[in-house]
This record gives structure tokens, sequence and C-alpha cells, in this order.
């Protein structure tokens, strides 16, 4: 029979498994796939076909309550409280609805030239460097989908530069083992941030334009039931947030992968038409979205466990995606992988709204690297991570080229 008790099996601020979780996923889907762990006061789910089953459950939510409690970081809990990641039911509903008529396959089809262009951009700055040497992430994946977002959402110059310390220090809410600064960050990044959307959204009743924000204070103004106005900034943030750590990190952990296997690699730079199953791979490898959390909104039982109401749940997709029942082979990195039903994206209702922009941003990014950097290769002999659970990613890659 399975563990009740994560034990000693899963201790998230251990240098080791912050280093590599794999192994530690791989002992709690045998030993303890479904298990409480207390140090979160949570329980942990790992296996695949759970985090599946529970990600599609509707009896599962984010919040409890339709009107949230007072909370002691004000303007963090504003931006979450119209915020499709946060919201369900026929609020979820209606907000989605509002934001897939504002932000189309037309809409994201558009922006694919826009993505390429400032792809070759960027390589060819990397390009000018004399050194031919750079960190992958400041000098190309962190620009990439935060001026993306910023187009999407016609962010003015002027507020770019606040656009990714705001997202870096928001998303820090979200760890279960924050501390008082970075909570103290990510309130201060949310009152900031939401001034700048505000701003964004009394100069587009002005002189409207074709972007995300102007659609949806269109939608607002129309119908103020369908879309209230905090509901048009929450999402604003959230789309910046979401597609920065999802894109960023996608080319972060998946080069490093890639350059770490150098079959692979010359197997996608021999044959473009695989670069959007290395995507894929490169997503389901590395993970960066390690898991999602989700609240049980009525009592139930699942698999023999009775959860009462509020119960939490950490669903880990890093670990569903190594999951040896669904993938074979799961810790090979395959860019020809056949089956790859990962979860990076989720799944459900709170399915990323973003993820086909954020294929084209890294098959783009992928391609172009690949084709004109012949003889990129890794400096970063020992990769070092950020000390984060919910989101994995690289404190920098350096490579050579």
């Amino acid at each position: 029979m399975a563990l009740q008790s994560t034990g000693d099996l899963f201790r998230p601020t251990d240098p080791a498994f912050l280093a590599d979780p794999y192994p530690t996923y791989a002992r709690l889907r045998r030993e303890a796939p479904i298990a409480r762990f207390e140090g979160w006061k949570a329980w942990i789910v790992t296996r695949h076909r759970d985090v599946d089953r529970l990600l599609r459950d509707r009896r599962l939510g984010r919040v409890m309550d339709e009107v949230p409690a007072p909370s002691a970081f004000p303007a963090f809990a504003a931006i979450q409280a119209g915020s499709l990641l946060e919201i369900e039911g026929a609020a979820h509903d209606r907000v989605r609805q509002v934001v897939h008529e504002a932000f189309t396959p037309r809409h994201v089809r558009a922006l694919e030239a826009r993505v390429v262009t400032l792809v070759d951009s960027l390589v060819d700055g990397l390009e000018a460097r004399p050194e031919r040497a750079a960190d992958l992430l400041t000098d190309f994946a962190e620009p990439l989908p935060v001026t993306v977002i910023a187009d999407l959402l016609g962010v003015p110059q002027a507020d770019r530069g606040g656009l990714l310390p705001w997202s870096k220090a928001i998303i820090g809410m979200f760890e279960p083992e924050r501390t008082p600064d970075m909570e103290r960050a990510a309130e201060r990044a949310s009152a900031e941030f939401a001034a700048a959307i505000r701003r964004r959204i009394d100069a587009v009743r002005l002189v409207p334009a074709d972007d995300l924000i102007t659609r949806m204070v269109r939608a607002h103004d129309e119908d103020s039931a369908r879309l209230r106005e905090g509901e048009i900034v929450a999402n604003a943030i959230l789309f910046l947030n979401a597609g920065h750590e999802a894109v960023v990190n996608v080319i972060g952990n998946g080069m490093l992968a890639l350059l770490r296997h150098p079959e692979q690699l010359d197997a996608v730079r021999g044959d473009p038409g695989l670069v959007a199953g290395a995507v894929e791979e490169m997503m389901r490898f590395d993970t960066p979205l390690q898991f999602f959390e989700r609240l049980v909104l009525e009592d139930m039982t699942y698999e023999g466990h009775e959860w009462s109401r509020g119960t939490k749940l950490c669903l880990f997709y890093a670990s569903a995606n190594h999951d040896p029942e669904v993938f074979d082979e799961p810790t090979r990195f395959d860019v020809r992988r056949s089956k790859n039903p990962h979860l990076a994206f989720g799944l459900g209702v709170h399915y990323c709204i973003g993820a086909p922009l954020a294929r084209i941003e890294v098959a783009a990014a992928v391609r172009a690297l690949l084709e004109r950097l012949p003889d990129l290769r890794l400096l970063t002999s020992e990769p070092a991570y950020e000390p984060r659970n919910v989101f994995r990613y690289l404190r920098e890659l350096r490579v050579a080229y």
C-alpha cells in the first residue's frame, strides 16, 4: 500500500532537490503518489493519471468563495480577483469568452511575423558580440516574450522597462517557501503594474489601437456586465506573467537539454521539421511550471482519500511529465518522441490560453538559434537554478557560438 504521508521523501528546500527534483518525483510516484505534506498543509499528487483527472475535476478550483476575505496584500489580491487563473464557474466562463473574442487564433497568427522578426533581431545582437558569448537567458530569452506581449497588450515604451521586474516579483507570491521580502516585493509590483495598465486603459479610450487592451476595453464599455475593468487589469497582467515565465524558461531549460544531448541537437539541425517535436519535448523534459495548486470546493473522495472542503492539492505537472506509465523512457530527452501528452500547459478550464503563442515563440527561437549559430555550445558546466518550487528556472545559461 502507498504511503499516506511524504515523510522524508519530499524536502522542497533541499539544495539537491532544487538542483534536480526528478529522482524525488520518481520515488514519490512509486511510494507515495498521493500523499500529505505537512510543511505546506497540502497533498502532493505526482502520477500523470491523477494530475490529468484532477485538473479536469470541477469539484476543484482556485478560490473558495465568490467574495474573497480581506487580504494583507490588497494590491496583489486585486490583480488575482479577476484573473482567469483564479476565478471559477460562471465568472470564469464569462471572462474567458470575452478574452477568447479579443485574442483569437487570427490575432495569434498575425503575431507570428512579428515574433520571427524579433527573434532575428535578437540573434543579430548575439552575432554582433565580438566575444561570441552570451547569457542566453538575459540576452535572448527574456526580451523575446516581454516584447511580444507588450506589443500584444499595447504597453507604451515608457512602461516596458518595468514589465520584467514586475513579473518576476509577482510570481514570487505563488511560492510556498516565500519570504516576507518576496511578499513585499510582489505587493509593490502588483500596485505598479496595475497602475500602468490603468493608464493604458485611459489612453485607449481616447485613442483606440489594435491591441488586446483596446479590444477588452471596447467589450467592457459596450457591456460592463460581460467584463469588469478590474478583470481587464488582472488578465493583462496574467498574460505578461504567464507568457513571460513559460517562454523564457522553456527556452532556458529546453536549450540546456538540447545542448547537453549532441545527437538530438544534430538531429534538429539536420531536419528543421523536428523543431515542433523538439519544443514539445523541451516542455515535457524539464517543465518550467512544476506544479499547480487546486482547492477542494466540496467534500470528496478520490482513490480512497477523504478530502474535506478547503483541502489544498499540489498537482505536479513536472512529475506527471516523467511518469513511465505514460512516457517511454521518460528520463530520455528525445525530440522524435511520438507520444507526448505532456501537461506543461495544464488541462481543463485553466488550460493556458496563451499556449499557441508560446509555441510559436519557442519554435521561432529554436529554429533561429540552430540555423544562425551553428557553433552554439554550452559554457555553463554546472547549471544553477533559482531556489523556487513552483517555477523551475536557471539563474543563467552561458553559451558560446
